[in-house]
C-alpha cells in the first residue's frame, strides 16, 4: 500500500467501522550522521540549528514530492532525464541545373543616391545661383595684430602688450 493509499480505520466502542480522513505515513527520518555526510558533501559550515533546519525541510520535500501525481516513473522524468536527438546523416545536396540568365520585368528603375560630393557641388550650384541680394551678408571681422582672447588676456594682466613695429 502506498502513503496516497493509506488510510486508518477505527472502530468505536458502538462497533461501528467509520472511515477517517486520510492519514499520510509520516517521511522518512533523516539521521544526524546522515546529515552530517551530506553537509561535508556540499562543503558547507553550518552550526547546530541549520542542521535541524536542513533535516525538517528535508523531511518536507520528501513529503511533497510523494504527493506529486506521476503517470511516469520518477527517474523517466524530463526533468532528470536528458537524451539529445542522435545527429542525423548528412543529406546530399539536390541536383540543380545550371544558373541561366533571366530577364527582369520591366518596372521602375532604381534611384539613385547622391555621394557626398554631388551633394556639395549641388549645393554650390543652388547657392551660385542665388542673387547677391539675397545672400547674407555678414560683417567683416576686425583685423589686428591680436585675436579676441589675446586681448582679453592682455586687458588682465596676464601676458605682456603684443610689440608694435
Amino acid at each position: 500500500m502506498t502513503r496516497d493509499q493509506a488510510e486508518t480505520r477505527c472502530e468505536p466502542p458502538g462497533g461501528e467501522t467509520v472511515a477517517h480522513e486520510l492519514v499520510r505515513v509520516p517521511p522518512p527520518t533523516v539521521t544526524r550522521d546522515e546529515i552530517d555526510l551530506l553537509i561535508r558533501r556540499a562543503g558547507l559550515t553550518l552550526n547546530a540549528g541549520q542542521k535541524a533546519d536542513l533535516a525538517v525541510a528535508y523531511q518536507h520535500i520528501v513529503t511533497l514530492a510523494a504527493k506529486l501525481p506521476r503517470a511516469r516513473p520518477f527517474a523517466d522524468e524530463p526533468a532528470f532525464v536528458f537524451h539529445p536527438p542522435l545527429p542525423s546523416p548528412p543529406i546530399p545536396p539536390a541536383w540543380q541545373p545550371a544558373a541561366t540568365a533571366t530577364t527582369k520585368p520591366a518596372g521602375k528603375k532604381p534611384v539613385a543616391t547622391r555621394t557626398k560630393g554631388a551633394r556639395k557641388a549641388a549645393a554650390a550650384a543652388k547657392a551660385a545661383a542665388q542673387p547677391t541680394a539675397a545672400r547674407k551678408v555678414r560683417p567683416a571681422k576686425p583685423t589686428g595684430a591680436r585675436g579676441g582672447r589675446a586681448k582679453r588676456r592682455a586687458a588682465k594682466g596676464r601676458t605682456k602688450p603684443a610689440r608694435r613695429t
